[in-house]
């Protein structure tokens, strides 16, 4: 009896400390982990893990295994709510980690970084997945901090883990997020190890990313770099590298990002302009307005307005243009810039268009003025010599000096 007694006194401490170690926060610091699908090119399933949301702007972190290969992916969050993943932010295979962007909920729960890393000894929460209404904790301890650069840390735990845990967070007494679990090599291993959350946070798009394999290795779009001017660099950047369909999706995400920054209407434009769909002509009239309308470098903008109209009709080989695109329209943008501000490479731009139209003599009074100018070149004053070689009566000894000055 007594030892019946005792068991069941037993069972009760047994029970009053796993309550003491599920801490207050613990309830609502769940809602912030979801479950994640990813799918293949055919929209087949190719794997599911974990994650959770870093920030309310929707930023979240998982592992990047799950996302590799994956053309796109869905959250399911602790509420059954689903939402697709908008975008990657930034990727490391090395850690395995990656960083994205998913739609919140109108209410939504967050984890928070942790101000300071954890020290070799401390007890630390690992947070599952859950759709439960009690969130069942697992405890351990830190065996071991590895620095990693820039306020980024590695931790060894003293815990043993599973692979449907991988990407689900362990947090401290604060209820802060100090790492997302990786995947044990073996299920047999006593101890764990979790890439610091403060990592994966600083993970970025930058002009670079266009190159980067970790990031080339998901196909699922990409985000911008964080700042406007980065982003206008990636935006050049990727012009010459991205397929055609990315590029579109870009430009498109550029300018509902930056609607002020004519730079996202010039290259839209220049893009509905090289293709061979005459529906989108309109649209390219349309955003080579917009962008003269809203710059604040008018000049600039007119001159790359003239510039894409000029390429235009070169293109054309002598067929009919669209609407007004031809290059007394291209010449008169052009000099409405000049008017403005007499930038030699817009003069240059000028001479161009009139030779374009075989107004050969103006063309060299613009030629001329470069080849006066900080920008003159080999290219300026053999495009000279070309020109007043087609001008009837030309000393061809004029011709000659301008082509030894080239």
């Amino acid at each position: 009896m007594k030892k019946y007694i005792w068991m069941v006194i037993g069972c009760l401490f047994t029970q009053i400390t796993t309550a003491q170690v599920a801490p207050k926060w613990a309830e609502k610091a769940k809602k912030a982990i979801f479950s994640i699908i990813t799918y293949n090119k055919d929209n087949q399933i190719k794997a599911s893990g974990n994650g959770f949301y870093i920030d309310l702007n929707g930023t979240a972190l998982s592992d990047y295994t799950l996302f590799e290969d994956a053309h796109s992916a869905t959250i399911i969050t602790a509420d059954g709510k689903q939402f697709a993943v908008d975008c990657i932010l930034g990727a490391n295979s090395v850690y395995d980690v990656v960083k994205f962007k998913a739609p919140v909920d109108k209410k939504p729960v967050t984890l928070t970084l942790a101000s300071q890393p954890a020290k070799v000894g401390d007890m630390v929460y690992l947070l599952p997945y859950s759709t439960q209404k009690s969130a069942t904790l697992q405890t351990g301890k830190i065996t071991a901090v590895d620095s990693i650069g820039n306020n980024s840390f590695y931790y060894t735990l003293e815990m043993k883990t599973t692979d449907k845990i991988v990407s689900c967070p362990i947090m401290n007494a604060n209820g802060e997020v100090l790492g997302l679990i990786q995947k044990s090599s073996s299920d047999k291993e006593k101890e764990s190890y979790a890439i610091g959350a403060t990592y994966g946070a600083a993970l970025s798009i930058t002009p670079f990313s266009l190159n980067d394999r970790s990031l080339q290795s998901i196909p699922i779009k990409k985000g911008l770099p964080d700042t406007e001017e980065q982003a206008t660099v990636y935006l050049f950047m990727a012009s010459s590298i991205m397929n055609a369909d990315d590029y579109a999706q870009l430009l498109n995400d550029f300018i509902t990002l930056y609607p002020n920054n004519d730079e996202g209407y010039v290259r839209r434009a220049l893009m509905y302009m090289s293709g061979t769909d005459a529906a989108k002509y309109p649209l390219a009239e349309e955003d080579m307005k917009r962008a003269i309308e809203i710059s604040t470098d008018k000049p600039e903008t007119r001159y790359n307005v003239a510039k894409n109209i000029h390429a235009y009709v070169l293109s054309l080989n002598g067929s009919e243009p669209y609407s007004e695109w031809t290059y007394d329209k291209a010449l008169d943008i052009i000099r409405k810039a000049i008017e403005e501000k007499a930038e030699p490479v817009y003069i240059q731009l000028e001479g161009d268009i009139l030779y374009a139209q075989q107004k050969y003599d103006e063309a060299l009074v613009c030629y001329e003025k470069v080849n006066q100018s900080s920008i003159a070149s080999p290219a300026t004053f053999y495009s000279a010599a070309k020109t007043k070689e087609l001008i009837e009566g030309t000393d061809y000894n004029e011709v000659i000096a301008l082509m030894d000055s080239a």
